[in-house]
């Protein structure tokens, strides 16, 4: 998965008007949503989570901890061979 890619998956997914801020780094791409100020004014900010994109294609919803720290959290779990956060993307259905 390229940046561009990683980033219409994204957008499509979020489904908003706003610019998405792309983090890259080695296992794929931590996503944030800008805010505008009026958003921001209402309190969207708070608890705001970001999204990582791996480069599998698999994207997970992560909490607001600071975008450093939630890198560093992902890239050791990949490493561990596992993933943080909940995966939304592909839809993982329901086991019985």
């Amino acid at each position: 998965m390229t940046e561009d890619e990683a980033l219409a998956l994204i957008k499509r997914l979020l489904g908003t008007p706003n610019e998405i801020e792309l983090h890259p780094f080695e296992f794929g791409w931590l996503a944030r949503e800008q805010l505008s100020p009026q958003e921001r004014a209402q309190g969207r900010a708070l608890g705001q989570g970001s999204f990582i994109i791996d480069r599998t294609g698999v994207v997970t919803v992560q909490t607001s901890l600071p975008v450093p720290l939630l890198i560093r959290e992902y890239a050791a779990a990949r490493r561990a061979g596992r993933t943080t956060g909940r995966q939304v993307w592909p839809k993982v259905e329901p086991t019985a």
